[in-house]
């Protein structure tokens, strides 16, 4: 609800003054709550400062006085004023228990009521996400409806796939600054102060107007909490404990792996409290601080996290220091200034591919990969807001530092591991001649130009049985990792078959094999301001601002170092009319350059290229009843690919990237049509929201997988090339190269429903309940499927697993429900997900076409992956996924909670070789004093 502020008169005599606090057992101070009656001459009013203090002037005799503040259920207060008398008045404001009276921010900028929005968003609470997982926030989200997490990359409502850990059309913000990792736009979980969330809120579509680039698919804003009144201290412990899969062969680790350094980090307690724990297991410790002494919110927290990881190598240690420091200035009225500041060291294994099949939850050679790193940044901060006026000037700054290590290595076992794995009979091998190896190859070759792919393949199977006879697909990978990381091979090809003896003992003794070894340390340095204006007129708010981003990136993943500027200027207008319509009309427009090139950001203007990009949204929102409210939006969205995309070049544990210096931004908008109903039926009242959506991208970004010529960067699409590349004497990789493929289009239903079940006096119940529908379609797949069907040659990838219209890594239908019961001191709660199978994914890990017999990609994969396809065939179905918690709280200040993730130990993956967690216990205590 809109309220009109006048300026205080001073005509009267009389006045009120007093303190507005929160009633919600913090007493804290609300800032900005309003005071005002109304008199003959109109409206008359003042705002509460910094310590909640107001002072209004009033008329002789009887008035009554309104009380209300943005979340909060307002209140009437009749008083008596006596002739040029003065009466204390001290005011405590309940927060509303009205889920459709809940203070958002992100949408506008500024504070709204959730129900006055023009557009979907979600809301979860601190205590909601403290509860699903308080060791990351992937868990939390992954709960709410819309918003799916694979393998670390949020996709909303099906608006993002899976992109090798590199850039996001989601842009997540803490406080509305971006925390996506500068230069690359990966999103680094670990940098999210889990200990300090007040609130998240999640748009459900394009908002580039006021938050640029990376925000194409939506926001996903995470606000902190800022000190009250009284000092407060939050302290959570937990540990994870990681069950055994319900496939036995997938278990990695034995009784005694935690002694034998088979995890590269060990948690604190590893050896002394936790050591009867043969599972791997995870613990952290988060604290925080929040007082307010004089003048000053001062706040300070600290997260250690040590996780084991269910995976082998896929392990995470971080530690995280954070805090705030704001000065109220007592002498201007308003003004505000401050700092925050973050320091994050986090040493971390990511996972890409598995070993085989049989060996799911293992890494293969090709993707053996982590990462040591430190972020530092500093975000001072000046706010001013002048309440006569109604205006606010806020300046948001940030120093941004990274350096980080990608530590890498081919395989860690030698060659005679791998022969004795393989069972090689090293005299025979010895006793092979070069008339043997050229008879070998002139075997295969004629039957490689004939494209009788069956018989070459039976001749290679024959050739391994042969010599390898107990060979495994994972040893086949252990040998071609070992051999890439041998590069060059003594053996010369261009004027026959040679080999060169002086260098072959070396060779076969590892004396050239490439250590694992700290790459030269990636160094990024970004400089950000963001001005904001705001101007609030009696129902309207008008908000304006510029930005300038700026990035030096010095890597090791790229042939050199790179710069880019980013500046914008924007502009929103909200108003409300009739006391039932709200609506939004924004526009922003944006330039960006990368080193000389100064156009990446292009519009054309009668004809002309002007050096930036434009973008729009508009939304509207209608009150049709009491607690009925009909939207509509349209946005447009962008997103420049990160500067790791476009210049990236580095083998990666085998695994190459390769850059694409011609990659394009990605563009597209995003319409929806909903309505949000609340309800009170007996003891159950909420709301229930349903929006169809359809949003639509061109130039959408992902990675092609392949092979690759090392010196050219150039991709290997048919066999005359690969000969080429060996008869040159030149390398090639296993690959992926990042370049604009096609344009898209995702439409469906998003119906969702959040309220509580009042059960009676001590017991309740909350729930959110959701349904997703989508339609994620590949508006080019008929041209590309035209084109694939006339591909001969076995090195022409196709772009994904199957000719459907579908895009990659995406599932139509998921379901979620989120049930927490409490009674008194007690609370019992679940989580629920159900998924279809993911729709299409990369033809590189799997060919789902129908054939009649194997090709050569399907004996490629088989030696790299095991039997990648009959498993991904068995898994990638629907999915039903459970959780299930319960907690008791001891006293006002300590709590303990217990909870098991995958209760019913489902196997699952939206991914190929991204198995999810089996069963995990959960320990947790909380205290706050």
């Amino acid at each position: 609800m809109a309220i009109w502020i006048c300026l205080s008169s001073t005509a009267w005599g009389q006045k009120v003054t007093g303190y507005i606090y929160d009633a919600d057992g913090s007493n804290e101070p609300l800032i900005g709550a309003s005071v005002y009656y109304k008199g003959k001459a109109g409206t008359h009013g003042a705002i509460s400062d910094i310590n909640g203090y107001y002072e209004i002037h009033v008329p002789e005799g009887g008035v009554v006085l309104t009380y209300s503040f943005l979340g909060y259920e307002s209140t009437d207060h009749p008083l008596v004023i006596p002739r040029r008398g003065t009466v204390e008045h001290n005011v405590f404001l309940k927060p509303s228990i009205n889920a459709l009276d809940e203070v958002v921010v992100s949408v506008g900028r500024f504070e709204q009521k959730l129900s006055d929005i023009t557009v979907s968003m979600s809301v979860m609470k601190a205590a909601d996400i403290a509860r699903q997982n308080p060791s990351d926030l992937r868990t939390s989200l992954a709960s709410l409806p819309g918003v799916e997490i694979t393998d670390k990359q949020p996709s909303i409502r099906s608006g993002s796939g899976w992109t090798y850990g590199v850039g996001s059309r989601s842009l997540i913000l803490v406080d509305g600054l971006s925390i996506l990792t500068p230069g690359v736009g990966e999103i680094n979980w670990n940098a999210i102060p889990m200990e300090n969330i007040e609130q998240v809120e999640v748009i459900k579509g394009a908002s580039s107007v006021l938050y640029g680039s990376s925000a194409l698919n939506g926001i996903i804003n995470v606000r902190t909490t800022r000190p009250g009144l009284e000092p407060e201290t939050r302290v959570n412990m937990y540990l994870g404990i990681y069950g055994n899969p319900s496939d036995a062969n997938a278990i990695w680790w034995d009784r005694g792996f935690w002694k034998e350094g088979q995890s590269p980090v060990k948690p604190l307690l590893r050896n002394s409290l936790y050591s009867g724990i043969r599972n791997p297991i995870y613990e952290g410790f988060d604290f925080s601080h929040a007082r307010r002494i004089g003048d000053y919110d001062v706040s300070a927290s600290l997260s250690l996290l040590t996780d084991e990881g269910y995976r082998e190598g896929n392990y995470n240690k971080r530690m995280r220091l954070g805090g705030k420091v704001a000065y109220h200035d007592p002498d201007i009225q308003g003004l505000t200034y401050g700092t925050d500041f973050s320091f994050l060291s986090n040493n971390y294994g990511d996972y890409f591919l598995w070993r085989s099949a049989d060996e799911p939850l293992r890494p293969s050679p090709f993707s053996n990969m982590a990462r040591q790193g430190n972020n530092f940044y500093i975000d001072p901060f000046l706010t001013y807001h002048n309440a006569e006026k109604n205006t606010t000037h806020r300046f948001r700054g940030r120093l941004f530092y990274r350096s980080d290590n990608l530590v890498t290595q081919t395989t860690d076992a030698s060659l005679v591991e791998i022969a004795d794995n393989m069972g090689v009979d090293v005299n025979q091998l010895l006793s092979i001649s070069t008339e043997d190896v050229t008879q070998m190859i002139t075997s295969l070759v004629p039957k490689l130009l004939t494209e009788d792919y069956t018989g070459l393949i039976d001749d290679l199977r024959g050739l391994g049985k042969t010599y390898f006879p107990d060979a495994k697909s994972s040893d086949y990978a252990d040998l071609i990792s070992w051999v890439m990381g041998h590069w060059p091979l003594p053996v010369t090809l261009s004027d026959g078959i040679g080999i060169d003896m002086n260098q072959i003992i070396p060779f076969l003794n590892g004396d050239n094999r490439k250590q694992q070894e700290k790459i030269t340390p990636n160094k990024t340095a970004q400089y950000y301001l963001d001005y904001q204006f705001s101007k609030r007129y009696e129902t309207a708010q008008l908000t304006a601002g510029a930005m300038y981003d700026h990035l030096y990136a010095r890597s090791a993943n790229m042939t050199r170092s790179h710069q880019s500027d980013n500046a914008a200027l924007y502009l929103q207008y909200d108003d409300k009319f009739f006391d039932r319509l709200n609506l939004s009309v924004g526009m922003r427009l944006e330039y960006y350059r990368v080193d000389s090139h100064y156009k990446e950001a292009k519009t054309k203007i009668f004809g002309a290229e002007a050096p930036f990009k434009p973008v729009f949204r508009a939304g509207l929102n209608y009150q049709l009843a009491e607690y009925s409210f009909l939207r509509a939006s349209f946005g447009q969205g962008y997103r420049y690919p990160s500067l790791i995309e476009k210049y990236v070049r580095r083998d990666v544990g085998g695994i190459g990237a390769y850059p694409n210096n011609s990659l394009k931004a990605e563009s597209g908008f995003n319409t929806e049509l909903g309505i949000r109903q609340g309800y009170k039926v007996g003891p159950f009242k909420g709301f229930l929201d349903a929006a169809a959506f359809y949003t639509q991208y061109k130039d959408i970004i992902e990675f092609n997988i392949g092979l690759f010529n090392n010196d050219t960067y150039a991709y290997i699409d048919n066999l005359s090339q690969l000969v080429t590349i060996l008869l040159n004497g030149q390398s090639m990789g296993i690959g992926a190269q990042f370049s604009n493929v096609s344009d898209a289009r995702i439409y469906g239903l998003d119906i969702s429903t959040t309220g509580i079940w009042e059960i009676n006096r001590k017991a309740s119940m909350t729930y959110n309940i959701g349904y997703v529908y989508t339609e994620p379609e590949d508006m080019n797949y008929k041209k590309v499927n035209e084109l694939e069907a006339g591909y001969t040659d076995p090195l022409q990838f196709k772009s994904k697993s199957n000719t459907s219209k579908y895009l990659k890594y995406r599932q139509k239908h998921s379901v979620k429900g989120v049930f927490d019961f409490q009674w008194n001191r007690l609370t019992l709660g679940t989580n629920m997900v159900w998924r279809s199978k993911t729709l299409a994914v990369d033809y590189f890990m799997v060919d789902e076409r129908q054939k009649n017999q194997e090709d050569l990609m399907d004996f490629v994969r088989s030696l790299l992956f095991g039997d990648l396809d009959g498993y991904w065939r068995k898994h990638n179905k629907s999915h039903f996924v459970m959780d299930l918690r319960a907690g008791v709280k001891v006293t006002n200040q300590i709590g303990f909670q217990f909870s098991v993730q995958n209760l019913l130990n489902t196997t699952y993956m939206t991914r190929p070789m991204d198995v999810a967690a089996p069963r995990t216990f959960v320990m947790q205590m909380t205290a706050k004093f």
